[in-house]
C-alpha cells in the first residue's frame, strides 16, 4: 500500500529482491494542476509498469477490499506513504501483520509530516524506522532503524529521495529478520515521544517577523516542494533556498538592501539579513533570484512581504 513518489523504491526494490507483491493498493486518482486534470498517483503507475494488480478503494477498510484481502491471503501488508488508516480487521489479516516504512527515527516525530520536521528544528540527524502497525498512530513495535545524516545542503525534496531509497533497503532488511527470527520486535520507547501534524496550506506562508534561522529552516523545510511562499509586488512568489547573511538588519523585514550579480538578493530580517539565493514565481520553473531581478529590474527598497 502505498500511494507518492515517496514509495517508488520500495516498491522497485521489493520486486528486485523477489518479494513481489501480488496487490498494490494506492488512493483513487485526483486532479492535479491548474487544468484540474484527473491524474494517477505514482505507485499505480509503477505498480502497472510490473504488472501488480492495482484497486484504489475511497475507503481501504470497506466490505470489497477486505473481502478481496481474505482471497488473497497475504503474508504480510506493508505501507510506505499510503494515507490511510488500517483497522483492526486489516492488521489482524496477514500472518506476519502489517508493516510500516515511516521517515524518522521513532518514537521522534510520529505523524505526517517528520522530514519537514527535521528542517524546521534544525536536526543533523534523521532516519527510517520499519515498525509493526498498531491501532494508535506510529507507536507500533519496531523491526528494524537506519539513521541518515543531513546534510548542510539538503533540503525536503534531496532528504526525501536519500529515505526512500534508504527506506527500501532497510524493507528487505526488515523482511528477512521477520523470516528467520521469532521474536524480531522490539518496543517502541515511552519516553521522548513527540509529534508532527499534517501540513496546512497556512504552514506555507513565510512571516517576515520571525527569525532569520526559523525562516531559512522553514524554507529547507519546505523546498523544492511545496515551497514557502512570500509576496512580491503583490504577486506570490516561493522562496527555494536562501541562507543567513553575516549582517544585521539596518531597515524594516523584508526590505531589499542589496542586489550582487550572480550571488541573489539580500533582504533585511529581525535579528539577521538574509540571502535569497533561489526562487519561483507562480507558474515558473525554480531560477536564480539574481534572473529574477533582471528580468524584473528589482530596486534597492522594495519589499518581500508576508505570504498570503
Amino acid at each position: 500500500m502505498g500511494t507518492p513518489e515517496f514509495s517508488i523504491p520500495s516498491l522497485e526494490t521489493l520486486v528486485n529482491n523477489g518479494y513481489k507483491p501480488v496487490l498494490c493498493i494506492t488512493q483513487p486518482d485526483r486532479p492535479k494542476g491548474r487544468k484540474r486534470k484527473l491524474t494517477s498517483p505514482a505507485v499505480k503507475i509503477a505498480a502497472e509498469r510490473f504488472n501488480i494488480k492495482v484497486i484504489q478503494p475511497d475507503d481501504v477498510n470497506d466490505e470489497k477490499t477486505i473481502k478481496l484481502l481474505e482471497k488473497i491471503d497475504p503474508q504480510i501488508i506493508i505501507t510506505v506513504a499510503f494515507g490511510g488508516y488500517l483497522k483492526k480487521t486489516i492488521r489482524k489479516l496477514p500472518k506476519f501483520g502489517c508493516i510500516n516504512l515511516h521517515p524518522s527515527l521513532l518514537p521522534k516525530y510520529r505523524g505526517s509530516s517528520p522530514i519537514n520536521q527535521v528542517f524546521f528544528n534544525n536536526d543533523k540527524t534523521t532516519g527510517c524506522t520499519i515498525f509493526k502497525i498498531v491501532a494508535k498512530m506510529d507507536a507500533g513495535p519496531i523491526i528494524y532503524q537506519s539513521n541518515t545524516k543531513i546534510s548542510e545542503n539538503d533540503y525536503f525534496t534531496s532528504l526525501s529521495e536519500k529515505l526512500s531509497l534508504q527506506g527500501a533497503k532497510d524493507l528487505i532488511s526488515s523482511l528477512r529478520i521477520l523470516e528467520t527470527n521469532d521474536n524480531p520486535y522490539k518496543p517502541q520507547s515511552t519516553v521522548n515521544v513527540s509529534l508532527c501534524k499534517k501540513i496546512e496550506k497556512d504552514d506555507l506562508l513565510l512571516d517576515w517577523n520571525w527569525k532569520a534561522e526559523t525562516i531559512v529552516n522553514r524554507i529547507r523545510g519546505f523546498a523544492e516542494k511545496p515551497g514557502l511562499t512570500t509576496t512580491f509586488r503583490d504577486k506570490k512568489l516561493k522562496i527555494i533556498e536562501a541562507i543567513i547573511s553575516s549582517e544585521r538588519p539596518e531597515h524594516e523585514q523584508g526590505f531589499i538592501y542589496k542586489i550582487e550579480k550572480n550571488i541573489g538578493i539580500y533582504v533585511c530580517g529581525t535579528d539577521r539579513n538574509i540571502l535569497i539565493k533561489q526562487l519561483q514565481p507562480a507558474g515558473k520553473k525554480i531560477m536564480d533570484s539574481f534572473a529574477f531581478h533582471l528580468g524584473h529590474r528589482i530596486k534597492i527598497g522594495e519589499f518581500f512581504r508576508n505570504g498570503f
